[in-house]
């Protein structure tokens, strides 16, 4: 039985089969992309994003905050 919060969110995630795989510490995520030729437009967290999209209905949603939506574009 998942005893820690990450092994409980981990576990959550493989009963709905959403493997977490990957993570980047958002402060390296710029320089991150640019070595691979993209460009970083936006960043936004689960709370902008959750306001951005659902509008009134975020203010009841639960979820984990660490989670962020970026935008890339290949170019300088």
């Amino acid at each position: 039985m998942p005893s820690s919060a990450p092994e409980r969110l981990f576990a959550s995630l493989a009963k709905v089969g959403e493997k977490l795989t990957f993570g980047i510490e958002p402060s390296e995520l710029p320089e991150f992309l640019a070595k691979r030729g993209l460009f970083l437009e936006s960043d936004v967290g689960a709370a902008e994003y959750r306001e951005r999209y659902f509008k009134d209905a975020a203010r009841t949603m639960r979820g984990h905050e660490f989670y962020r939506v970026a935008l890339a574009r290949v170019g300088s």
